[in-house]
């Protein structure tokens, strides 16, 4: 099968895939109850991730779940496109489902920034991309720390605030296990932290806490796969 334009598959497991897209990667999960889509890309990704998986030998029709770890435009921007065309249950925190179901991307923590950001985009007339994303219609799971994704494996939700305040990562207990760990930490260059977070002492927390799982494999939001002694560098 020809290789999507624009759009690198790796297959990182046996029925895990990670999907390059231009500015951020997606994970498709491949098991018997069907297809899983770990975040969806900025807007504009829906036939790039359709593609995808049309390149893994599935279908899109086969989509049973999508989770969120936190609502950056880059990691929901194509939800909503998506949703229209394939009505699968969506698993989100509780703060990154109501700024969905807002259109919201982006709300900084500090009263004073988020009316700052309220004057710049004229209290919402002017979209930025980076804060405004097409609101959903569509109910949220909401899931929190230690609850697992229905018929998925095992696949163990972990709060992981620094980088947002609604951001989770995800454990996946199969025979090479896998750490989800959304924008937690970043590897393009180099394994570090966020360039860009909330909460810098809260993300140094929430990395330490992942490094404690039993993972094999680190996926990340940006930047290349590591093994487990790759990412427990980062804590030395």
């Amino acid at each position: 099968m020809q290789k999507p334009e624009q759009i690198e598959v790796i297959q990182i497991t046996e029925n895990v895939f990670q999907l390059t897209l231009p500015i951020v990667n997606v994970f498709l999960v491949d098991h018997p109850a069907g297809l899983m889509l770990i975040d969806t890309g900025p807007k504009g990704s829906k036939e790039l991730i359709f593609e995808g998986i049309r390149h893994i030998g599935k279908q899109p029709e086969e989509l049973k779940y999508i989770i969120l770890t936190h609502a950056h435009y880059d990691h929901s921007g194509s939800l909503a496109a998506i949703l229209e065309v394939a009505d699968v249950p969506v698993y989100a925190s509780a703060l990154c489902a109501e700024m969905i179901k807002k259109g919201i991307a982006f709300q900084p923590e500090s009263k004073f920034l988020a009316f700052l950001l309220r004057l710049v985009t004229l209290f919402g007339i002017i979209r930025l991309k980076f804060v405004f994303v097409q609101p959903i219609k569509s109910a949220v799971k909401i899931v929190q720390e230690g609850d697992q994704i229905p018929d998925a494996n095992g696949l163990e939700v972990i709060n992981a605030p620094g980088h947002t305040a609604d951001q989770i990562a995800l454990f996946y207990p199969v025979k090479e296990a896998l750490l989800f760990a959304a924008d937690s930490v970043e590897n393009t260059n180099k394994l570090k932290l966020p360039y860009a977070y909330q909460f810098a002492k809260i993300s140094w927390q929430t990395f330490k806490k992942l490094a404690t799982f039993p993972f094999d494999i680190a996926v990340f939001g940006h930047g290349r796969a590591v093994s487990k002694s790759e990412f427990e560098k980062l804590v030395v």
